[in-house]
């Protein structure tokens, strides 16, 4: 259901397009829903007409489109993040696979209109709810001294700031590691390294399926 989004942000151009009949449009719409899908259902179900374009395009909007529905399953999914940290104990865990779960779960959410200025107070539990013990030691360290040097209150953006930071340093240690490793250490480093991108890969992969 997730991946309705970036499907209406690609289609939307052709759906906006005046100069295409909707009997071709409806064909772009076909080739564009995954096959087998819940979408692909829904599409086929209506014969391949020019009249029955705006008809399948309105059944996928109630079905897949709703705002209301899918800042559910976002709010949801960090919920599940917060609870799986519970179940583990809030042991250490990949962190850059996380931050980007993290990214763009929230970026999603603000392309639904909740933004963080307007609902950063209520997503930030959640995100610091979702972190291993020793990055929101870190964090609540990092923000203490924040709040003496600028006696600013934390935020959303402010603890993504200190994530990506925190992402980025891990990425200065893998690199001084593998510097002065030996051949055989760097090899193990490197693969270490691929199965953490791979993971993200994944993680991101996870947030685009109908």
């Amino acid at each position: 259901m997730l991946k309705i989004i970036d499907f209406w942000s690609q289609f939307q151009k052709i759906h906006e397009d005046s100069s295409i009949p909707n009997e071709e449009k409806f064909q772009y719409l076909l080739q564009a829903v995954v096959p087998k899908s819940k979408a692909a259902r829904v599409v086929e179900s209506f014969p391949a007409t020019a009249d029955n374009y705006p008809k399948a395009i309105s059944q996928l909007q109630e079905r897949f489109g709703r705002d209301d529905l899918l800042v559910q399953i976002y709010v949801r999914d960090l919920l599940s993040m917060v609870m799986k940290n519970a179940v583990t104990g809030r042991s250490k865990t990949d962190l850059p696979a996380l931050y980007d779960e993290l990214e763009a779960k929230i970026r999603a959410l603000e392309s639904l209109g909740r933004t963080q200025e307007k609902y950063g107070d209520f997503l930030s539990p959640l995100v610091e709810s979702c972190l291993p013990e020793e990055v929101l030691v870190a964090w609540e360290r990092n923000r203490n001294h924040s709040l003496t040097v600028t006696k600013e209150s934390r935020t959303l953006e402010q603890l993504m700031n200190f994530l990506r930071q925190e992402v980025k340093g891990e990425g200065m240690v893998h690199l001084a590691r593998t510097g002065f490793a030996s051949s055989s250490q760097r090899k193990e480093l490197h693969d270490d390294h691929v199965k953490q991108s791979e993971s993200t890969a994944s993680a991101l992969v996870s947030l685009q399926t109908l």
